[in-house]
């Protein structure tokens, strides 16, 4: 798997949105746009509650996939670390249409993962949001952060606490 980030030749764009991942520097705040679809709302045009969960989970995964974590050409890749933990604290709502900006921070504690996610819509707090993670075998039993994972958490900051 490596920590080389590899080009592909994937959709990098809709409807005027960067939807690819922005490449961190070291003490870098990933951030991970996102444009409202019809499909996410409700009635009132307003995005359903269950989504903001989803839209962090996009945020994780491609801020994997920017640290070389995560293989868009091997699935499996990602299947290694099940959700524990999740918190959502909705701010404003989110409308048909709007581009969010998710920013994520990572951390570790012991083979604990703590994701920490800032829904914006320009410079409105939409959303707070935090998921915990362990890294699981096969057999569904906890294991201890690849050197790889460890050596990529060595190289980010957490800057602040959101929620």
């Amino acid at each position: 798997m490596g920590l080389s980030f590899e080009k592909r030749n994937l959709k990098k764009s809709i409807n005027g949105v960067d939807l690819g991942p922005k490449l961190m520097k070291p003490n870098d705040i990933f951030s991970y746009q996102h444009r409202v679809q019809f499909y996410e709302t409700d009635t009132m045009g307003v995005v359903h509650h269950s989504n903001y969960l989803r839209f962090c989970e996009e945020a994780r995964v491609a801020w994997a996939h920017s640290v070389g974590l995560i293989d868009y050409q091997k699935p499996e890749s990602a299947s290694h670390f099940a959700v524990l933990e999740t918190r959502v604290k909705h701010v404003k709502p989110a409308l048909f249409g709007d581009v969010l900006t998710v920013w994520l921070q990572v951390r570790m504690e012991g083979i604990r993962i703590y994701f920490q996610y800032k829904i914006q819509k320009e410079s409105e707090i939409i959303s707070l949001a935090e998921t915990t993670h362990v890294s699981l075998d096969k057999n569904l039993k906890p294991l201890r952060l690849t050197k790889e994972f460890k050596t990529v958490m060595e190289t980010l900051v957490w800057k602040e606490t959101w929620l």
